[in-house]
């Protein structure tokens, strides 16, 4: 049996259901599904020998993959044909029977499946209960709310668990030189000035949500935008769970409808209020200075700004876009 691409869940969501899978071990002490927080790699076993394994890497690109009990005894290296960035050292701790990596929003494979019992593996990772997806994913897991899942006596390091698997991957070029383009590059962008887009600088959709939604205390929150995804700053102080979600959609649609074929879409915004009157922020040619980062990798990547640079026309790019490698 194969395992088809276009039959596996999609990468998010499968990454933060097990992620709660792997909580809900940890609460309890059971190591059979764990997170690595060096690799950034979850890992399934199951008592017949099967397992199962998922890694970020380069920002939104992941890589799953196992094998199971049914597998032959010398199955055909599922690793052979798969790109140079979905292999890592943590690819090389077994043979596995398949693998499959995540790019650009969709799933693919090598060669084909020799393993009978490969695409049951996931079962485990479907039936998590999507209550307890959504309670890690909006940031509010707290060892009160996974008590409700699970009664274990190590649910703090169960939401721990869950805070490091949120973190981003890393997202340029591993190696020393990619490292220091990276970091070159960022250091211009701070220093970008930028070109005048003539916008709104409170725009309706967001005053009507913080007259609906908004907290009525003052806040801050800024997010970055690579490639349609929100990112809030890691420095965020957290917002009431509603308010985060509508904000994020408000934001989402703003992203969208700000963007031009010719000068593209902004990478950073932030929203400020003093709690009565909403104010908005945004970039499209450099990184501001209130988004903040505790490490360099929680910025935008190489691959992401050379995919943003490539949807302008070159006079509305920024100096510093010369720098970027094509992607």
């Amino acid at each position: 049996m194969s395992v088809n691409p276009e039959e596996l869940p999609d990468a998010e969501e499968l990454w933060w259901s097990w992620v709660v899978l792997a909580a809900l071990h940890r609460a309890v002490g059971d190591e059979a599904c764990r997170f690595d927080p060096d690799e950034l790699v979850l890992a399934l076993d199951a008592p017949d020998g099967s397992w199962l394994r998922m890694q970020r890497s380069h920002g939104r690109r992941a890589a799953l993959w196992g094998r199971s009990a049914l597998a032959p005894h010398e199955p055909p290296d599922a690793r052979r044909g798969a790109p140079d960035w979905a292999l890592s050292e943590a690819t090389e701790e077994a043979r596995p029977t398949f693998l499959a990596w995540h790019v650009h929003g969709e799933w693919d494979t090598s060669a084909p499946c020799h393993d009978e019992g490969a695409i049951h593996l996931l079962r485990p990772l479907l039936t998590v209960d999507p209550r307890a997806v959504e309670l890690v994913r909006s940031g509010n897991a707290s060892p009160e709310a996974l008590a409700s899942y699970a009664h274990g006596t190590h649910l703090q390091e169960a939401v721990d668990l869950v805070r490091r698997a949120g973190e981003r991957a890393p997202r340029s070029s591993r190696g020393t030189v990619g490292v220091r383009l990276r970091d070159q590059l960022h250091g211009q962008m701070r220093d970008a000035e930028e070109a005048d887009r003539m916008l709104m600088q409170r725009p309706p959709s967001l005053v009507y949500w913080s007259r609906i939604n908004g907290p009525a205390v003052p806040f801050e929150y800024a997010v970055m935008v690579m490639r349609d995804q929100i990112l809030p700053a890691p420095t965020n102080r957290p917002l009431p769970a509603p308010a985060e979600r509508s904000l994020t959609n408000v934001l989402a649609t703003l992203h969208r409808d700000e963007a031009s074929e010719e000068s593209g879409a902004w990478l950073f915004a932030r929203v400020t209020s003093d709690g009565v009157v909403v104010r908005f922020d945004r970039t499209f040619d450099s990184w501001p200075s209130w988004y903040q980062v505790h490490h360099a990798s929680q910025g935008p990547s190489l691959e992401d700004l050379s995919w943003e640079m490539a949807q302008r026309s070159p006079e509305w790019r920024p100096a510093w876009a010369s720098l970027l490698p094509r992607e």
